[in-house]
């Protein structure tokens, strides 16, 4: 009994935003239901109050007559529209706390990248990122086609077949959307390439703005670094690494650029 109390709290905590929503759904529902059921009601209570009176009531009157029969609906509505919002707030503390730890996650990642290569220089650095791709490789059931390439995406660590053409277009049409909206969000590529979108896609990017104020970019820049491993299945012995020298980033979206 003793962990009961946490567990569910912890379970409210987690899931809070779906209940409010369904709560929200069956609140719907439920205010409808009531708003039929009081309706012929409140007709009838008009109906005996006009043939009492014996000329049509004013709007006061019918207010003060048909109101207290859709109290029920009023309460119901107005917990739906709580449940609602509720919802929609939670959502938008836990997408905000989320693109937190994704920025801190990257900030993390950005500081060690540039201390590897002011300690050891460039060479150690893609010497590192490339026995990375190499692990991985060893990890992935994968069989490319004759008229296709492997790639290795590093933001996502996945690895996917496709042309060197496909590829570009796809980088081609990122760049794109970047110059004619001023942004764009990884995921932005990844829906080019053919790709699954991924959460961490969807909460970073590249701003015009950030970027040649902050970063030094006014184009998405890509690498197609070719890797070979001996260790790998023969049949894929080397594959390109798609590399960004100015990678994406969770302030792309800051209103303050």
């Amino acid at each position: 009994m003793k962990g009961l109390v946490p567990k569910a709290t912890l379970f409210l905590k987690r899931n809070s935003s779906i209940i409010l929503t369904v709560i929200g759904a069956i609140g719907v529902v439920g205010t409808t239901v009531t708003a039929v059921r009081a309706t012929p009601k409140a007709l009838q209570l008009l109906n005996e109050e006009t043939n009492n009176k014996g000329e049509p009531l004013t709007n006061i009157e019918i207010v003060r007559i048909a109101a207290p029969t859709y109290i029920p609906t009023i309460l119901v509505g107005a917990s739906t529209i709580s449940c609602i919002f509720g919802a929609n707030i939670l959502n938008t503390r836990q997408q905000a706390a989320l693109t937190s730890a994704y920025a801190l996650m990257d900030h993390t990642y950005k500081e060690y990248k540039n201390k590897v290569k002011e300690l050891y220089g460039e060479d150690a650095d893609v010497r590192i990122r490339e026995e990375i791709a190499k692990d991985k490789l060893q990890e992935t059931d994968i069989t490319v086609a004759n008229d296709k390439a492997l790639f290795f995406d590093e933001y996502s660590g996945r690895f996917f077949e496709s042309t060197i053409k496909e590829v570009q277009n796809a980088e081609y049409h990122l760049n794109r959307n970047f110059a004619l909206r001023g942004y764009c969000c990884l995921n932005e590529f990844y829906e080019f390439l053919g790709q699954p979108v991924t959460e961490y896609g969807a909460t970073v990017g590249w701003s015009l703005d950030a970027g040649e104020m902050f970063y030094g970019y006014s184009w998405i820049d890509f690498e197609h670094r070719l890797v070979k491993s001996e260790d790998a299945d023969p049949d894929y012995r080397e594959f390109y690494q798609i590399c960004m020298p100015f990678g994406p980033t969770a302030d792309y979206e800051d209103p303050d650029f």
